[in-house]
């Protein structure tokens, strides 16, 4: 009776097993056709958006022989007035990504009329702050010098970035050490849209695990330099910030929190800040998010650049 008592729990538990792998197996292949959906629909958008658009890439923002130090430019074909620039900061947690990960949202942007910049920049472990947040500050610098020549607007410069491009998006735009090197001053720019940032205050306790982990690796743990890195510690209401976007999706709840608490102390210190929430959207698709119109985080985005447009 034992044996057959433990013979039916074996076969059960190999059933339950089975069926659970079996579900995993469809998930995976969702996800996997998902994927490729999403790609054949990117490549799509993509081929139409580069109709007419010219790029110049590799471009160097210092002359110093870095590989790292150098953007890429996405020139409209509509030039009957100064086009606004959007400087965009790629994301990757301040140890991975490269501008050619950029080239969608570039061709897209530049199909709808924006000159998009997009720099490289040091990646840690290699590179530690205030590294990040120098090599950008640099790029928005060759921006502000090269954009007439392009087509652009010079008093219609914005500053984008996603995840740990969003951090430091908004820590040159509230720490003014970093523009100032250059002769530029946060309040030049004529707008700021960090796009779901992890953390605007790097020693926050509340911060997800994997962030800290990506804030020691790239920040250390002295509690005076989180402190310096954090955008959140930078605004004072004796200061003059540009105006703000601040998008975050709901799916990351302390991220979320940072994010309206940055917009909030903004507002208190005079700066026209607005956060948006946005529901259902993984991390990713803030990111797929900006190069899509009917998407909340790009029709944001739009009205923000343009708001007098229906664009």
């Amino acid at each position: 009776m034992k044996t057959l008592k433990l013979a039916l729990t074996v076969l059960l538990s190999a059933t339950i097993v089975s069926d659970a792998v079996a579900q995993g197996e469809v998930e995976r292949r969702r996800s996997i056709l998902k994927q490729w959906v999403e790609k054949k629909r990117d490549d799509r958008r993509t081929g139409a958006a580069a109709e007419g658009v010219t790029s110049k890439l590799d471009v160097p923002y210092l002359d110093d022989q870095e590989p790292l130090h150098r953007l890429d430019v996405y020139i409209p074909v509509r030039k009957e007035k100064p086009l606004t620039v959007l400087v965009h900061i790629h994301g990757g947690g301040w140890e991975i990504g490269d501008k050619s990960m950029m080239r969608g949202t570039g061709l897209f942007y530049a199909s709808h009329g924006v000159l998009f910049v997009t720099p490289n920049y040091r990646l840690s472990p290699k590179a530690q702050h205030p590294a990040h947040a120098e090599d950008c500050a640099a790029a928005v610098a060759w921006a502000f010098r090269h954009v007439e020549e392009l087509g652009g607007d010079r008093r219609r410069v914005f500053l984008s970035g996603h995840s740990a491009g969003a951090h430091l998006a908004a820590l040159l735009a509230t720490d003014p050490a970093f523009l100032q090197k250059h002769g530029i001053k946060p309040a030049y720019l004529a707008g700021v849209i960090p796009v779901d940032a992890a953390s605007y205050d790097l020693a926050d306790d509340d911060n997800e695990l994997v962030v800290k982990k990506l804030i020691r690796d790239s920040f250390g743990s002295d509690p005076a330099v989180l402190n310096v890195a954090s955008p959140l510690h930078h605004v004072s209401a004796d200061a003059r910030y540009p105006d703000f976007l601040i998008l975050n999706t709901m799916n990351r709840a302390s991220a979320a929190k940072g994010g309206r608490l940055f917009a909030d102390k903004l507002k208190g210190a005079g700066c026209s800040a607005r956060f948006v929430s946005v529901d259902n959207h993984t991390h990713a698709e803030m990111a797929t998010g900006m190069y899509d119109l009917s998407d909340p985080v790009g029709s944001a985005i739009f009205a923000f650049l343009f708001p007098a447009s229906k664009e």
